[in-house]
């Protein structure tokens, strides 16, 4: 019996039956209907809010209890759905970052939208996706599915299942943009209403399947792709409508993709000086002014945030702030100097400085990375503390250090610490190039990296490497930075290759997101010569497989009663995560 047969069947016996349905949910049939025919409008609450041309965008949000059978039915579709690798929105490990990406660099790049997208997705809609494969839901089953998920006969922007139906109902078209894309030898995303693709050929090559210029020279979608999204369901919106050369700003998702993924100038701007407002006036005084602003330029508040402002005067204000500095460093990463810049002000305007974000990110990341050096074939490499893992690095990197001998032979020294440490080996294979030593009392003070929380990693994504090549006793580690390229299985390892050099002493060293967390660790690469050099890192979902073996967990469990601590395994989705506590 297969996987998808099997996969078949469950939808089916979850799906079949209004009983089972109202099982699934754990609610009562009865109290469910009556529930939902009552008025359905009278489940949500309605408000607008102002898009970035002035106009409103009207929000449904739902009630307590509808929200709740959105999020029990949500669990369930989600095992369904396998997204497009063109599709970026409200996708886990997916963003308008990712999403802009996928464009960088090109000649052209050419927009449009859809037009009235949650509005499109009407009743009958949502009902027919749930009756087809892979949920095969009953008529009647399928009718309450979408009447929970429905707002006066339409998708509900505010539901917290309408970003995954939209996705589901997308998912044919995003299989036929991406048909169209390849077959013109273009880039295509699609985020939520938004659609770009992006091409490498001068104007008059543009392939007019997706792209035309009119005779009074406006731009319009080829009829190839309108004619696709028309069989879809969707109508493009020729107002927003727009073709981008280099030479001029182009725009994905509100993000600036000429050469990277970037803010624009312009929040940028404008968040320095709301934090400046803030420094100079104080958040209350700030908010007040910023909400004049609002009014004058007809933008909309909701009425909970005005009556948390009469409540907390200046406190609404400091979550816009913060708000804005999040996306920025969502955007530029939290190693930005611009972000860190924002970031301190902000908190010297709240009365609360942070002087780490004074320190570069090399100085912060450097306090957890460790020189290591094997006296048993005299080599050297590099090593980091990692939270919940323990001391990190590559199994050749210590290679004839057994658990007797580990100690002995194997030291750890950060730059400008001259003391030596030395820590008992938990486990080391050869096939994964991995090892993992347990940091003692010794360690107790130096901080731990973090894991990132998306382990999803993507061609051209920013990376940055400290470690100790061809290291020298007082001498500094070496960073690097540059992009990831391309997956490689090499022998029994998974290796990111990576564009920038991995001198000899940075195997075992940590790999950075733009955010400074871990997302793999340096490894050797093949090198044949210096200009045909592979260079690559393990990443972290091969350490987290790594640890998750049995035999990783019962060595570490033994060091953890030898050092007096408990055993305790931190998991929220199933996985094993290891609290290290250190004995005083």
């Amino acid at each position: 019996m297969t996987l998808d047969f099997l996969s078949k069947d469950l939808a089916f016996s979850k799906f079949q039956s209004l009983s089972s349905f109202c099982k699934l949910l754990q609610v009562d049939q009865d109290k469910l209907l009556k529930f939902l025919y009552k008025k359905s409008s009278s489940h949500y609450v309605s408000f607008t809010i102002s898009k970035k041309d002035g106009s409103l965008r009207s929000i449904k949000a739902p009630k307590k209890v509808t929200k709740m059978l959105q999020h029990r039915l949500l669990s369930h579709l989600e095992e369904f759905y396998t997204p497009k690798s063109s599709s970026h929105g409200f996708i886990k490990g997916r963003s308008i970052k990712t999403n802009g990406q996928m464009h960088v660099g090109k000649n052209y790049v050419f927009n449009i939208d859809l037009k009235n997208f949650f509005e499109s997705i009407h009743f009958g809609r949502v009902r027919n996706l749930f009756m087809a494969a892979p949920f095969n839901a009953a008529y009647n089953v399928a009718t309450v599915m979408a009447q929970i998920c429905c707002c006066e006969n339409k998708l509900a922007q505010g539901a917290p299942t309408s970003p995954l139906i939209s996705n589901m109902i997308c998912r044919r078209l995003d299989a036929q943009l991406q048909t169209l894309a390849k077959a013109q030898k273009c880039h295509m995303t699609r985020y939520a209403d938004d659609i770009s693709f992006s091409f490498t050929s001068r104007l008059r090559h543009l392939p007019k399947e997706i792209v035309e210029i009119s005779e009074d020279g406006r731009v319009i979608p080829g009829q190839a792709l309108e004619t696709l999204i028309k069989t879809n369901g969707f109508a493009i919106n020729s107002d927003k409508t727009r073709l981008q050369h280099r030479s001029q700003r182009q725009m994905v998702t509100g993000l600036v993709v000429n050469k990277l993924p970037n803010v624009p100038r312009e929040f940028v701007r404008l968040t320095s000086s709301m934090i400046n407002a803030m420094k100079r006036y104080g958040p209350a005084q700030a908010e007040a002014r910023y909400l004049e602003i609002l009014a004058q330029t007809k933008q909309i508040v909701p009425e909970r945030q005005l009556a948390r402002v009469k409540s907390n005067a200046g406190d609404f204000f400091i979550k816009v702030v913060k708000g804005r500095l999040n996306y920025i460093q969502m955007i530029r990463g939290r190693s930005d100097n611009v972000y860190r810049k924002l970031a301190y002000d902000f908190t010297v305007a709240l009365g609360k400085e942070n002087i780490e974000f004074k320190k570069t990110p090399e100085e912060i990341l450097g306090n957890s990375i460790f020189v290591v050096t094997n006296i048993l074939d005299d080599s050297q490499g590099t090593a980091f503390l990692l939270e919940g893992v323990g001391l990190v690095t590559n199994q050749h990197v210590v290679s004839g250090a057994t658990h007797a001998l580990a100690s002995h032979v194997i030291s750890f020294k950060r730059a400008g610490d001259e003391r030596s440490y030395t820590a008992e080996l938990i486990f080391s294979d050869l096939k994964s190039d991995l090892a993992v030593f347990y940091p003692g009392p010794e360690f107790k003070n130096i901080p731990h990296l973090q894991k990132a929380d998306k382990h999803i990693i993507r061609a051209m994504d920013p990376v940055l490497s400290i470690g100790f090549p061809k290291y020298r006793d007082g001498s500094a580690h070496y960073i690097t930075k540059g992009s990831t390229t391309q997956l490689r299985r090499q022998v029994d390892i998974d290796l990111w290759l990576v564009d920038m050099p991995l001198i000899e002493g940075n195997s075992g060293g940590p790999i950075f997101n733009d955010s400074m967390e871990v997302i793999g660790i340096a490894s050797r690469g093949s090198v044949n010569n210096l200009q045909a050099a592979l260079y690559g890192f393990i990443p972290i979902d091969s350490l987290t497989r790594f640890i998750s073996r049995p035999a990783f967990g019962l060595a570490r469990r033994v060091h953890d009663l030898l050092a007096g601590d408990k055993f305790k395994p931190l998991s929220k989705t199933g996985h094993t995560r290891l609290l290290l506590k250190c004995a005083p």
